[in-house]
């Protein structure tokens, strides 16, 4: 399933090369949120900012551990499909900032919610992976304490 870190990537950077184009001056407000330009130099939620290059090399560590360890459980055949596609969203997303903050020295948000945040496509895959990764952990315990139950 790691094909689809290169597709998050382009997707992400295709989606704020369009936002910079179009949004930059002419937000777009849609019902209950707004479609604007926002160029973030902190982490998630606009917190930390000004520390891009050290999130920038964070998001480096980060992605290389989680694709080793990816690769391990893939190979010892410890991660259901669902989990693989779940950490490859997550690593996908933060190479998506993590090529902004490298290239730009900021992550560029597009989405922005009224009192919640302004956050992007490559935010999306990694709170989406991280969520869908939480429930492969979940229904992997549950699964072990049945067995568990089970052989007593």
């Amino acid at each position: 399933m790691s094909w689809i870190v290169p597709v998050i990537i382009f997707a992400d950077q295709l989606i704020k090369v369009a936002a910079k184009n179009y949004l930059f001056y002419n937000p777009i407000k849609i019902w209950f949120f707004e479609l604007t330009y926002t160029e973030n130099t902190g982490i998630a939620f606009g917190a930390f900012k000004g520390a891009s290059l050290f999130f920038g090399v964070v998001s480096v560590v980060v992605a290389v551990i989680m694709l080793i360890a990816r690769d391990r459980f893939y190979r010892q055949g410890k991660l259901s499909p669902l989990g693989d596609l779940a950490v490859n969203m997550i690593i996908g997303g933060a190479i998506g900032n993590m090529v902004d903050r490298i290239r730009l020295g900021y992550v560029v948000d597009m989405f922005y919610i009224p009192f919640f945040s302004v956050f992007n496509v490559a935010d999306s895959f990694v709170t989406i992976g991280a969520v869908l990764l939480a429930i492969c952990f979940l229904r992997t315990e549950k699964i072990g304490a049945k067995n568990t139950s089970n052989q007593q």
